[in-house]
């Protein structure tokens, strides 16, 4: 009897010791990061701080090649390219998605947490000249933060002076950028490209858009290269980028509206049923965002915004 009695006793020990330890256990709270610091001694700094203040955005120039993959390669942007991209980047996206949507609104509550920026591009593959390289990423990779390369570059064009320098720039922010591919409708194409990525990871893309092309998407291969922007086309593409899967195809048709005239839209690219189809789609899905995407481009395209541009290189020259 005694036998039974003692491992009982124990075992009502045990209990009792469990319940206590228990009862000194801290109750479990969530734990919430700081809010980011800037050297507002600094342009750059108070820069940084305005649009994390205005949008909740937090701007990342310092290289961090473990945010992506243990081989990842990239060069880091020179921090005096930084502000100015920074500028640019208000002038042609903050600015634009307010003037479209309404202070803040939009601009604030779909816009990424982070935007990284980089010299160049990325690089996986552990080396310069090995690998998958990208100017700019976004999506399911990263789906809170937008990468955008190019910063050397621009930093360049930015600066030049001579008789071709402001010609050459307006270029490269409308219609050619000169690190980033597909290269189409400069830098504003190449922003808008990746924010379309951003809005993809969140929202996913227009709902039925990918059917119209479905057999023509080429699925992991670089055959787009070989097609043409005519044979795109006619296939229910805007750029043969688009070609290799429907997300590329969403921000591609993206990229195009934004860069195109409504004539020019209409005698280049809208000349069949899928990409009339598609064009509604992209409009639709904007609309309903509360970006109405043509407004976005008269916004672009207004010669105020030219003129601020143009003021914004005088200033760095």
């Amino acid at each position: 009897m005694n036998n039974y009695k003692i491992p009982a006793l124990i075992l009502i020990c045990l209990v009792i010791g469990l319940i206590a330890c228990r009862k000194k256990e801290a109750a479990l709270t969530a734990e919430v990061d700081p809010p980011p610091v800037f050297d507002t001694r600094t342009p750059l700094g108070a820069k940084q701080k305005e649009i994390f203040d205005k949008y909740g955005v937090i701007i990342e120039y310092k290289w961090n090649r473990f945010a992506y993959a243990p081989d990842v390669v990239a060069n880091p942007a020179n921090a005096e390219d930084v502000l100015p991209y920074l500028e640019l980047l208000e002038e042609l996206f903050f600015k634009a998605m307010d003037s479209v949507s309404g202070p803040r609104l939009t601009s604030k509550t779909e816009t990424p947490v982070r935007i990284l920026l980089i010299g160049n591009g990325l690089n996986y593959g552990g080396s310069e000249d090995f690998g998958e390289s990208t100017a700019g990423q976004a999506g399911n990779i990263q789906p809170n933060r937008l990468t955008l390369g190019g910063l050397t570059p621009f930093g360049e064009v930015i600066r030049a002076t001579g008789p071709t320098a402001d010609a050459d720039y307006m270029k490269a922010i409308y219609d050619a950028a000169p690190s980033s591919f597909p290269n189409d409708a400069g830098l504003i194409g190449f922003i808008y490209h990746e924010y379309t990525h951003y809005l993809d990871s969140k929202h996913q893309i227009p709902v039925g858009f990918e059917k119209p092309s479905k057999v023509e998407y080429l699925r992991g291969s670089n055959q787009y290269l070989r097609v043409s922007l005519a044979t795109a086309i006619s296939k229910g593409f805007y750029i043969p980028y688009g070609m290799q899967n429907e997300h590329e195809d969403f921000a591609t048709y993206v990229q195009t509206i934004i860069w195109k005239s409504d004539a020019e839209m209409q005698t280049t690219y809208m000349r069949n049923d899928t990409t009339r189809a598609k064009h509604q789609l992209v409009t639709k899905y904007f609309t309903d965002l509360g970006i109405p995407i043509t407004s976005l481009r008269n916004y672009l395209t207004k010669q105020s915004v030219r003129d601020r541009l143009i003021a914004l290189k005088r200033k760095y020259e």
